[in-house]
């Protein structure tokens, strides 16, 4: 009995298309173990070491991304994805001045891309240069109305720009629209980086508009050069904080946001810092911070489920494991930190968290 299927039926599917199938259902960690064992690389397969790229960017390894992104440029560089994903990429390290070449040149190859002339106005902020932001995000809204990063972008310039804080205005309900959603980008590449742009590090200067009241602090801000320098310093506190010197990588901290601004890098590596030092409390709250300001990635959520449950609150660090499940269920630290909450949520059954008047210094020493 012969087989009813020719050779012609059988359909080979690509690397690029395994590791996209697998960045779009947030198996990230796979995508990344996967193109190494590969041996994905820029010069061998542009298409994969990309995904790869958005994998790491979305892991929160925006320092391996930006090198991938790097080599990717000769043969990659006129895709407007690829500038787009290098631009926030660099924008994540502080590199203000190279993400604005970036996203420009996106927005020349698609000048109607909504969600890159939104980052790209999102950056002119970052750089003071609020009239031109003002132009592309006012033209941005009468095109899609309810796109609410670019609506979110254009209240936080308009804010900067007031003397005082204007009064919000009562919208009438009757106005709103019932099925509004959220802009979400077609392409799937572009999840890695469109939707946290808003809330991205960079943007916290004032502006520098002459009738703004922040417009003499603002003079006191740091200028293009010291930002740059400042984006150097925290990438050698990432350098510092992986050979365990947790007090220069804080003091290289200091310096890199006192050049660039709330950045969530900054952050990070703070709390990185601090880990190392047994100072769970300070690197809990750094942690925090970094999420408010640039979004939450599978490894801050691990370390937040581990300094929960120093704390003995398994309830919050059942949460932030669930949490880290939902970003990618695929990564190998999942299954231990789920045994070691199941572990403490046996032991401690009888002893529920209490919130005590002050968090004593003893309860955040590490247990090991």
């Amino acid at each position: 009995m012969t087989s009813s299927f020719s050779s012609s039926q059988f359909v080979t599917v690509s690397l690029e298309q395994q590791l996209l199938t697998l960045f779009q259902v947030g198996r990230h960690h796979d995508v990344v173990a996967k193109a190494q064992a590969a041996g994905v690389a820029p010069e061998t397969n542009p298409l994969a070491a990309n995904v790869l790229a958005a994998a790491l960017f979305q892991l929160g390894e925006y320092d391996r991304a930006a090198t991938l992104l790097e080599g990717l440029e000769a043969s990659l560089g006129q895709q407007r994805d690829y500038l787009s994903l290098y631009g926030a990429t660099c924008r994540r390290l502080g590199l203000l001045h190279r993400a604005e070449q970036l996203l420009g040149r996106a927005l020349q190859l698609d000048p109607g891309a909504l969600d890159v002339r939104n980052n790209y106005a999102n950056l002119l902020i970052d750089l003071g240069r609020n009239k031109e932001a003002q132009t592309i995000l006012e033209k941005l809204l009468k095109e899609k109305p309810d796109y609410q990063d670019a609506q979110a972008n254009l209240n936080r310039l308009q804010f900067r720009q007031q003397p005082t804080a204007p009064r919000p205005a009562v919208q009438d309900p009757a106005n709103q629209s019932s099925d509004a959603k959220p802009w979400r980008p077609s392409d799937p590449l572009m999840m890695a980086f469109a939707d946290e742009e808003v809330r991205q590090a960079g943007g916290v200067f004032p502006s520098t508009q002459p009738n703004s009241a922040a417009a003499a602090f603002a003079s006191t801000l740091p200028q293009p050069e010291a930002r740059a320098m400042a984006a150097e310093q925290l990438r050698l506190a990432t350098q510092a904080v992986g050979e365990s010197n947790g007090a220069f990588a804080l003091q290289l901290c200091s310096q890199a946001l006192a050049g660039m601004g709330a950045n969530a890098g900054v952050y990070v590596n703070a709390s990185d810092a601090y880990i190392r030092s047994q100072r769970f409390r300070e690197a809990e709250i750094c942690l925090l911070h970094a999420m408010v300001i640039g979004g939450a990635t599978i490894n801050n959520y691990i370390n937040l489920v581990s300094l929960a449950s120093l704390r003995g609150d398994l309830v919050l660090a059942a949460h932030y494991l669930d949490q880290a499940a939902g970003l990618d269920p695929s990564h190998p630290q999942l299954g231990q930190l789920r045994a070691n909450v199941s572990t403490q949520q046996t032991r401690l059954a009888d002893l529920p968290y209490r919130f005590e008047p002050t968090w004593p210094e003893q309860l955040l020493k590490s247990q090991s």
